[in-house]
């Protein structure tokens, strides 16, 4: 396997551990037997949820709102120290109905027993990242300085970037949200990372499938200066989270991997838990209840197409909206040296 990207230099100083040489592989979840030992940290990432204020005339997702109420209290049952929400916490679509489906959603995960660090989506500004006017019902309800973020736990740094208008926002505001980023990394070069941002930036199923199953330009931000930013620190940062896609995948560049969680408002339903170790980082995909968890909600295939789609590394359409084993559990190990 190639080095998932993360350098003993960078990571093991972070978390305090002794550099006795080796480097760190990503292999499948149970791929190499390890003593369990308890976490340093664990976090959980939803997204896509797309609460939406009961009534409104806007067509969303079938009981999206019952979806994301047992996802909380799924969380609830076994609580991690944070929970990311990784974007399209809501549906919107409209300015007006921006704050309304906003009201639904911070009543919804009041009962969460822990923090809640959240980006946007494209459905929080309706695709107007920059724009204060589209912004401002996020920033009253998450305030100003949950945007594009950065903080630290358990030895790694998470950087929450908004890039939610990836595919239709001005230069300048590209350029602005990638300086922003440039900087956070010049400034804690040493620091492994987990970046979050809503939408991908490389594709994790073949790209012209994958472009006809989403029917938008947006399956991929679009964004070369973002993405040779992560190429540059492919070193120190360990992966890439993001949605937006409605389905659960990941693949691995310059031995960062880049995972895409379906989130909960559409087939196959999927949030993911993350347990950070010594010694490595365990990902482990769940999915809700078959009973909301309805097949009929995808978006990559009927009824919303006339047909189902596959990939070359996806041979039924089951795969290719939900993902290969390896892509719902990985763990990224440090190998050491012999």
């Amino acid at each position: 396997m190639r080095n998932a990207g993360l350098t003993r230099r960078a990571f093991l100083p972070a978390l305090g551990i002794a550099a006795g040489g080796g480097v760190w592989r990503s292999i499948p979840a149970g791929g190499a037997s390890k003593p369990e030992a308890k976490p340093r940290l664990t976090f959980v990432q939803i997204n896509d949820l797309h609460v939406q204020e009961p009534g409104t005339d806007i067509k969303g997702y079938k009981s999206a709102n019952e979806k994301a109420q047992w996802v909380v209290q799924e969380i609830n049952r076994q609580p991690p120290d944070f929970v990311l929400g990784i974007g399209d916490l809501i549906h919107g679509q409209r300015l007006e109905q921006l704050p309304k489906d906003l009201a639904v959603f911070r009543e919804l995960i009041k009962p969460l027993q822990v923090p809640f660090y959240p980006t946007m989506g494209n459905h929080e500004d309706v695709q107007r990242e920059g724009d204060p006017v589209y912004e401002k019902a996020y920033r009253d309800v998450f305030g100003d300085q949950r945007v594009s973020y950065t903080f630290e736990a358990g030895g790694v740094r998470f950087i929450m970037l908004n890039n939610s208008g990836a595919t239709g926002a001005s230069p300048e505001i590209i350029r602005k949200r990638n300086a922003w980023l440039r900087d956070v990394l010049k400034t804690h070069p040493g620091d492994p990372k987990i970046l979050g941002c809503h939408i991908p930036i490389v594709p994790v199923r073949d790209e012209p499938v994958l472009a006809r199953s989403f029917g938008f330009r947006s399956y991929i931000a679009h964004d070369p200066e973002l993405l040779a930013l992560v190429d540059e620190h492919a070193d120190s940062i360990i992966a890439v989270l993001s949605g937006h896609l409605h389905l659960t995948g990941q693949v691995e560049r310059k031995g960062v991997r880049h995972i895409s969680i379906c989130g909960t408002a559409s087939y196959p339903s999927d949030f993911a838990r993350y347990q950070v170790f010594d010694d490595r980082i365990v990902m482990q995909v769940s999915q809700l209840p078959r009973a909301l968890a309805e097949t009929t909600t995808s978006l990559h295939g009927q009824p919303r197409h006339k047909t189902d789609f596959t990939d070359a590394a996806h041979e039924n359409a089951e795969l290719y909206k939900a993902g290969r084993s390896e892509e719902r559990s990985l763990t990224i190990w440090r190998k050491r040296a012999k």
